[in-house]
Formats: C-alpha cells, structure tokens, sequence
C-alpha cells in the first residue's frame, strides 16, 4: 500500500527525504608485514614498525627492515616422517603438575621436576622442533656448583639453620636456560632542573641531556618457571665460550624449552635498558648544587634490535618450605650463585607481632573502655546493699582496668613495632632478595662509539639580599622549599 501511494505523488515533495542521511563504507587499512603479511604495529620504543609475529621491524617510510626481534620460526611437527634427524635422538620431558618442558637426549630421564620437585613427569616424543643458535657448554660440575651454593648460604644470615644443610642440595640440576641475548642502540633523553648558587645569587636551569649507546649479548631469559631476577642476579656470562649449538651439548643434561617470544620481552627489555639510562642521572646531577628530573620527559628506545636464541648453561634448584618455593640458581660457567632464603622463625613471629600490632584490634580496648566506664558509673548510682550489684562493679572495674593495661601496652607495642619494623624490613629485603644484577656496564659495545650530550638554559636567575652572615645556609634551605 505504501508502495503504491509513493508510485501515485511520484514527483511531489517527500516528507521524509530530510531525514535521509548519505553513509559512507571506510575500509579500515592497516600496514603488512612483507615478510609474513601480519598486522604492524607503530613502537616508539623501538623506533619503527614491529611485527608481533616474526618479530621484524621496519621503517615507517621506507618500509626496510631496520632491526629484528629474532623469531626462530620453530615449528610443529605432525608426523614422524616431519622430524628432524637430531630430534630423533631428543625427547620431551612433561610435568603434569607445573606444565614445564625438558628437552634431553635419548639417553637421559629424570624422576622429579626441578622446578616444582613434582615427579608427575611424562616422556614424549619431540612435538615441536627445537633449534637453539648458540649454546654456552657447562664448565662448573655438580660438586663446585654445590660448595659455591654452599658458600653463598653461609653469607645469609638469619636463616633457619637445618635450611643450610648439604642434603639439600642432591638436588641441583644441571639445565640449559633459554635466553633471548639482545644486541641494540640505545637512545635516552633525560631532562630535569638543576641550580647553582653562589652567595646570595641562585640560578635555575632546565637540563636536556642525551645518552646514546651500544650493548651486546643481553640476556633475557625466555622461561616462565624461573624468576629474572635469579637469572639477572648470577650474571654475567663469557661469551667469548659460546659456540654453534649442536647435539653433541646436550647428552648428559637437560635443556629447557622457551616459552616467550622475543617479541613478548620487548617490554622488559626496554624496561632494564631504561633503568641503566637513568643512572646517568647521577652524572648529571654532578654538576649542580641541586638537581632533580622531571620523568614526564625522559623517554629511551632502542635502534638496530637483534636478537639471538642461546642456550645458558646454569645449575637450578628449587625447595619448598613453609608452603613456599624458593629457586637458587649457579652459573655453570663463572660458578656465580645466588637465590632466595627464608628468615629464622624467630622473625617471622617478630614480623606477625609487628603485623598485629599495627592491626586495628587496638582499637577495640578504646572503644570497650567508655562503654564499661559507662556502665560503672550508672551502677554506682544505682548502688544498694546487694551481693549481685557489688559483684558486677567489681567485675566491670577488672573489666575496665584490663582495658586501661591493653591500651597502654598497645600503645607501648605501637611504638616498639616502629623502631624494629624497619629494621625487620632491612633484615628481611637482604636475606630474602635476589642479589643485584650486575647493570649493563658488562654488556656495552666498546667498539660503538657512545656520546653523551648536556644543554641548559637559565630559567630564572635571582639575588637574595640578607644580613645573615651565613649566607650558603640560606641559600639552601631556600632551594629545599623551592
């Protein structure tokens, strides 16, 4: 019917012609990669685009590829007829509890998991090819791998004493560790204000600094089940012994299997090259009486990225105590160790009296206590001759002097947990972290140059005029509040 009354005003003025709205189809246009044709994605970290999936980047303009993240490209395999000739001779070892992966050769098994010490282990055959670039072979046997562990639990202290105990230490595996060593450029800007003063003159200046640097053979390691900050701490490693991988490495021990990309630790890469640009900080804030940074204008990112798959040999176990897990770890190449430990349960209890009394329970005498008061009060009023009546008063003033004593030790507990929890924290932070990596000074390009370049403006310059003979002091504390 509608029909037909349109096809009868043909020609005539359309009421609803306003309310017709023209539509447009946009097609949503992203960059390929030319190597693998997936998505590409814009990293100012990393200067260009980068390609999650073969790990390529490239030049936004020229579309030439300026660095790479390294994917091996390792495939699965589907049938037996796919398998490499070396794998033939490999087999998977997998934990049913943890999930974990061990490569070994055919001659090798084990009984427990090193990471979680499950012996829910199952042998398969290669699912997934595996092909490492380098391999660092194990120099340090088990017996030195030991004393040097040994060694290094007699310089924790406030361990519990049967922890240090040599049985426990049959336990150590030697593994290869997957590691993702990064080759970059390393571009930094730094920006902060800093003032000089002299006298009764103070001059402030805006600070714009560049750092620009090489590293070579950063390790990453690229295994979920083991913690970086254990693998940073037993660094660094000499790769003037690092060789080709091949399958002769492998017989005797077990190798892990990675399981992040190169491309999922860009993050954290930038993340530790970062924290190294800023200890240039230091150097900057040298030349000032006063400096501080502004961190809303410092950025790095890294230039000409390459990486390597390498296989770092390292001696791993891990104990459980306390319903927690603690991973020690030795280089098996410099013997370097390290690890977490637990505190003596004498700190524990120290901690967990800190704990409660810091809790909101000491509150609770301070509220009980008007409550009682009041009632003591209204019964004294009321007070006549009678065995009950009396027995209560009596009662509600234990009642009430017993909150006075829990306020008082209350407060008295609040002000010990003070002065000893930092102590306890000090205590706990040295025995309980990892040791410190050793920075990115092992690891710089010396055959690059690096530069470092400073700017400053003055911003403000400004006299104080003062009788006050000590005029430096002034000067200070005017540049705190400042």
């Amino acid at each position: 019917m509608w029909n037909k009354k349109n096809d009868m005003n043909a020609g005539r003025f359309d009421p609803f012609a306003a309310r017709q709205v023209k539509t447009e189809r946009l097609a949503a246009e992203s960059a390929k990669c030319p190597s693998c044709a997936a998505n590409l994605f814009y990293q100012p970290e990393v200067g260009g685009l980068l390609c999650r999936y073969c790990g390529n980047v490239y030049n936004p303009s020229t579309m030439e590829v300026v660095g790479s993240f390294g994917a091996t490209g390792e495939h699965d395999y589907v049938g037996d007829n796919d398998i490499s000739e070396d794998d033939r001779h490999r087999h998977e070892i997998v934990c049913s509890s943890c999930g974990s992966q061990l490569i070994a050769d055919e001659h090798t098994m084990s009984t427990m998991c090193p990471f979680c010490g499950s012996p829910a282990l199952i042998t398969r055959r290669m699912t997934r090819e595996f092909k490492p670039d380098y391999i660092i072979p194990f120099k340090i046997d088990r017996a030195q791998a030991e004393k040097n562990m040994n060694d290094w639990l007699r310089t924790r202290k406030y361990t519990p004493w049967g922890f240090k105990s040599k049985s426990r230490l049959t336990k150590m595996t030697a593994l290869y560790v997957p590691f993702w060593l990064l080759d970059c450029g390393v571009n930094t800007d730094l920006s902060g204000t800093g003032k000089h003063y002299s006298g009764k003159n103070i001059g402030t200046y805006e600070v714009n600094s560049r750092v620009s640097y090489y590293v070579r053979n950063v390790p990453f390691d690229a295994s979920k089940n083991i913690a970086n900050k254990l693998m940073e701490a037993i660094e660094p490693f000499d790769y003037g012994e690092m060789v080709k991988f091949e399958n002769k490495y492998l017989q005797g021990f077990y190798a892990n299997k990675y399981d992040q990309n190169a491309t999922e630790l860009a993050d954290r890469m930038l993340r530790r090259i970062d924290r190294f640009s800023l200890s240039e900080t230091e150097q900057i804030a040298k030349k000032y009486d006063y400096y501080t940074s502004r961190h809303d204008k410092t950025f790095s990112w890294m230039s000409e990225v390459k990486t390597k798959y390498c296989l770092l040999p390292v001696w791993f176990m891990t104990i459980e105590t306390g319903g927690r897990q603690y991973q020690f770890a030795v280089n098996g190449q410099t013997g370097e160790a390290s690890g977490q430990v637990p505190t003596t349960s004498f700190f524990d209890k120290l901690e967990a009296y800190v704990h409660l009394a810091r809790s909101n329970w000491k509150f609770v005498p301070i509220c009980a206590l008007p409550v009682i008061s009041t009632m003591i009060f209204n019964l004294i009023i009321d007070l006549k001759v009678s065995t009950t009546k009396t027995f209560l008063v009596v009662l509600l003033c234990i009642l009430g002097g017993l909150c006075i004593l829990s306020i008082v030790l209350g407060l008295l507990a609040y002000i010990f947990s003070s002065l000893v929890s930092k102590k306890i924290r000090k205590i706990t932070d040295v025995v309980n972290d990892y040791d410190k990596d050793p920075g990115l000074d092992a690891y710089l390009d010396t055959s690059r140059r690096s530069t470092f370049t400073t700017d400053e403006i003055c911003v403000t310059h400004s006299v104080h005029e003062s009788d006050d003979k000590d005029d430096r002091a002034f000067a200070e504390h005017f540049i705190e509040l400042y």
